[in-house]
């Protein structure tokens, strides 16, 4: 890790925590500069100002009205090689497991110290995913979870169908044509046997997706 050209960002709605992080991994040493956020527009139009740098985001799972699978997505698309730590405070084994079908390199408790961010980026740096131990313990569990039939584009389609958006509005959202979200819609509704948007969106909140 060339500390020069390395960012971390903390972004997470709780500002009180978000403070008391960014102290803790400015003691690490390893970032040129720790910023946080917690609107969505100011982030992508600053890892759009900062292409060319290596940037750790260390990403909260509980966002304000959603969770931030979405988000992962969509920072992906404006930067291929950002590295992205979840945090969370989650011990639900479905929640856990799908905040890892999305592959984040780091996957860490809200509680972790020191010594765990410190292993976390010692891991990912040597080119391998983290999982703290809190989490780890947890992760054994999800193999008795029913498997959600869900690609990961479709569970951001969810999240924007949770919000009350229309066809078009998500369609902008998620970069597609209209007629790709409706043919998404289709598919999440068949997959999930179900006949109308309500009840797509009951059957992912009892599964934790929304």
């Amino acid at each position: 890790m060339n500390k020069s050209n390395t960012i971390g960002i903390i972004f997470d709605d709780h500002l009180l925590f978000a403070d008391s992080f960014s102290a803790l991994i400015e003691r690490l040493d390893v970032f040129s500069a720790v910023h946080i956020f917690d609107d969505k527009k100011e982030f992508i139009h600053f890892l759009i100002k900062h292409s060319k740098r290596s940037i750790y985001l260390f990403l909260d799972y509980y966002l304000k009205n959603e969770n931030s699978l979405t988000f992962i997505n969509e920072v992906k698309r404006f930067n291929r090689h950002i590295i992205i730590i979840v945090m969370s405070s989650t011990i639900s084994p479905t929640s856990i497991r799908n905040i890892l079908d999305y592959r984040p390199q780091g996957f860490i408790s809200k509680s972790s110290g020191f010594d765990t961010i410190v292993q976390c980026l010692t891991t990912i740096n040597e080119g391998n995913q983290y999982i703290c131990p809190v989490i780890n313990e947890i992760v054994g569990h999800t193999q008795d979870i029913e498997k959600i039939p869900f690609s990961a584009r479709e569970l951001e389609i969810l999240q924007y169908f949770s919000q009350g958006l229309s066809i078009a509005d998500t369609a902008d959202k998620a970069h597609l044509s209209r007629h790709t979200i409706v043919a998404h819609r289709r598919k999440m509704m068949s997959k999930a046997n179900v006949n109308s948007i309500t009840e797509l969106l009951s059957y992912a909140r009892k599964h934790e997706l929304i």
